[in-house]
């Protein structure tokens, strides 16, 4: 379609926009849109670029604000359009190529629970969810294999790995400012801290000889 916005010449289409001279490029390209104060529409790329189009019409910003919900509907329905053999035999790879880990979908949004449902339910019923000849779900990807197989397979998400440092809640940072003297301070709040010295006369600024500051000097 062709729309006109003052100089400009709008032209939306399934695969594509265009709005010169701002910008003319494939919905694929564009990652995200957003509206900021006066109809001033940002386009965000997928080459950490963004475009900026003022002077549009209200209309004219639900048009394309409805073209690019449509292509990533499209996006994310597409590969579930696949026909299932009249009688199934097999893993649920048998369904084509569209049911194989996919790395240029490993970015995929996460299917609706109720979509996911439905498709391992599908599968299961047709007698291919033979889980043990599937092919493991590649990690964080989110193709829409991976998403199916995960969910087969009864897999949760992969969860990162957190160090035994990570695991260590920090009370107080301690910093050596000399000979036996140490800085204990507040990470959260900069303003508290308090000198301990460990050598005669052993002591902490905050005036207690048994003071959670020298234990945390000590433990440290």
């Amino acid at each position: 379609m062709g729309e006109k916005s003052g100089c400009q010449m709008i032209h939306i289409t399934a695969k594509a926009l265009s709005i010169p001279p701002y910008l003319s490029t494939t919905w694929e390209n564009i990652s995200s849109l957003h509206l900021e104060e006066g109809n001033l529409l940002i386009v965000h790329l997928k080459d950490q670029t963004q475009a900026s189009v003022p002077g549009l019409s209200n209309a004219e910003i639900e048009q394309i604000f409805a073209a690019h919900s449509r292509f990533i509907s499209s996006a994310v329905n597409g590969p579930f359009s696949f026909s299932l053999p009249m009688k199934p035999t097999g893993p649920i790879n048998t369904l084509g190529p569209s049911m194989e880990h996919n790395p240029e979908q490993s970015n995929l949004p996460a299917l609706p629970p109720q979509v996911l449902e439905k498709l391992t339910m599908a599968i299961k019923a047709f007698g291919l969810g033979d889980v043990s000849a599937l092919p493991k779900a590649e990690p964080h990807c989110t193709c829409v294999y991976c998403q199916v197989a995960r969910a087969l397979q009864g897999e949760a998400e992969p969860l990162e790995e957190v160090s035994d440092e990570d695991l260590k809640f920090r009370t107080w940072d301690i910093k050596q400012t000399g000979a036996k003297l140490y800085r204990v301070s507040n990470p959260i709040d900069a303003n508290e801290y308090y000198d301990v010295f460990l050598g005669d006369g052993l002591g902490c600024t905050c005036a207690s000889k048994n003071c959670e500051h020298i234990r945390a000097v000590l433990d440290s």
